[in-house]
């Protein structure tokens, strides 16, 4: 069999002043051919999942395109014609074809394209043509477009947050599209969706409890049960998407057309309707947080705030202040806060070198709607890096980031991390190749929503999350959403009073 395998992963902010180009995706991710195995071939991701199926099922694997960036604001439409052009080249040039497998992120927007996953596909299929099988792999945080159902034939999302499951994620699909390149089974999929943008607490499902936990249980059951089943995936979908499908959805894949797959889709959304408010995190103010800082320690292992608001999990900028100064304002000892985004001071600090002192103006400076503002610090350089590290935490093992050119800027009793790209902090290496021992320290700051976890939760004595007034905030209303369906909760409750939208 031959199957053309490719990914273009990004999770696109509709209200990010930030756009995501060709040179996001390079620092980030950007590889072709034959280097897409040299990277990824045995890491913990959806591409160490594709090789180990070609492995296993004798494909040839053709791959011409591993394409991620951090969450930022949509897509240009340069970066995104330019990576469908290669998709959909290769689709062209290496016909016939037995079987796409795409690993995608189901909330991309391109400027010129605000669907991105489903205008990708509609187009793919204009190439391949209609019989074709199609399996795409979906983060868990997609907003299921009619768009992405009427092209694929098989979808498939994560399981977890933090996404530790994209290995299994990627076998999951490859194996339904075996199976259907075989001719043992017809996947179509069954699509259910409410009126909320929110719902299935946020995707949360480390802790192991709460609403998401307790549906994908239920899921979990309805598919062992329900004959002709195949798959079943829950998404939180992505709130910060002003797309007329946005939101939580229940996507059934059933062995042929059968209403019995899209009840139990259904079903499984009246659920989430009934729960779209449970949440399992709670967003402290900066100064209570501050407060338990300041408390002495009673264990081993860091306090850990996490600045969920200016997370680049989510889009945020990770250049907001306010955590930071209050911090710094507490005085408290053997503080690490990192990794503000700030390349203009990344690029004195690096050039100064170890041992140089400074005074620099840092973060506040991208968004004035939520970066806070510039703040005045003065200080040695401690450490200097090229921000390259290799991730050997749960969350893609074995993959390389990069902060960019980074440094380490000593306080008194802070250490400030201060970096070129905007990096959520995902694995103890983001600490280590600046000097910083993560498990050492008394209070580590970081810029995290929930990828963090993975690596940092089984060191920490605790785990704070704070609202510093990032883009990356849970009150929707302060976004001027002009294209989700309305009504729609939350941004429209008054309506919800006697009616449940569809």
């Amino acid at each position: 069999m031959k199957v053309l395998a490719a990914s273009i992963i990004h999770e696109s902010h509709s209200f990010s002043v930030l756009p995501t180009g060709i040179t996001e995706f390079a620092q980030d991710q950007l590889l072709r051919g034959d280097d897409i195995a040299k990277a990824l071939r045995n890491t913990r991701t959806e591409w160490g999942g594709i090789f180990d199926a070609a492995d296993a099922f004798g494909w040839t694997l053709i791959h011409p395109l591993a394409a991620r960036a951090s969450p930022a604001g949509p897509v240009t439409a340069e970066a995104y014609e330019m990576f469908a052009a290669i998709i959909l080249g290769a689709a062209a040039q290496a016909a016939p074809l037995d079987g796409i497998l795409l690993s995608l992120h189901g909330s991309m927007a391109a400027a010129n394209a605000p669907d991105a996953e489903g205008d990708l596909l509609r187009r793919l299929r204009s190439v391949v043509g209609p019989a074709l099988p199609i399996a795409v792999t979906l983060d868990l945080h997609a907003n299921v477009t009619v768009a992405m159902i009427d092209h694929a034939d098989i979808i498939t999302s994560y399981r977890t947050t933090p996404h530790v499951d994209m290995h299994e994620t990627a076998r999951r699909a490859a194996d339904l599209l075996r199976r259907t390149m075989a001719g043992e089974i017809k996947p179509v999929p069954h699509l259910a969706r409410r009126a909320t943008l929110v719902g299935m607490d946020l995707g949360r499902t480390i802790g192991g409890k709460g609403p998401m936990v307790d549906l994908l249980a239920r899921a979990a059951t309805l598919a062992k049960t329900t004959p002709g089943v195949l798959d079943i995936s829950l998404m939180p979908g992505f709130y910060y998407a002003d797309l007329p499908e946005a939101g939580p959805s229940a996507l059934v894949i059933g062995d042929g057309k059968d209403q019995r797959f899209q009840d139990v889709a259904e079903m499984l959304m009246d659920e989430v309707w009934k729960s779209r408010d449970g949440l399992t995190i709670d967003l402290k103010p900066v100064p209570e947080a501050v407060g338990i800082a300041a408390k002495p320690r009673d264990k081993a292992g860091p306090l850990i705030i996490a600045d969920y608001t200016d997370g680049p999990g989510g889009g945020g900028y990770a250049d907001n202040t306010v955590l930071l100064s209050a911090l710094i304002e507490a005085g408290i000892d053997d503080v690490v806060v990192g990794h503000i985004a700030d390349p203009a001071v990344a690029a004195i600090g690096v050039a100064a070198g170890v041992g140089a002192a400074l005074t620099v103006e840092v973060g506040g400076k991208v968004d004035p709607r939520f970066s806070g503002n510039p703040l005045r610090l003065t200080g040695r350089v401690g450490a200097v890096s090229d921000g390259d590290y290799i991730r050997k935490g749960p969350f893609t093992t074995g993959t390389r980031g990069q902060l960019g050119p980074s440094f380490r800027l000593d306080l008194d009793r802070a250490k400030i991390l201060i970096c070129t790209n905007r990096v959520q902090t995902e694995d103890r290496e983001q600490f280590r190749i600046l000097g910083v021992d993560p498990e050492d320290v008394n209070v580590i700051a970081c810029k995290g929503i929930n990828h963090f976890r993975a690596d940092f939760e089984p060191i920490a004595r605790q785990i704070l999350f704070v609202d510093s007034g990032g883009i990356c905030t849970l009150d929707l209303t302060r976004f001027p959403y002009r294209r989700v369906r309305r009504p729609i909760w939350p941004l429209d409750r008054e309506a919800f009073g006697v009616v449940m939208g569809r």
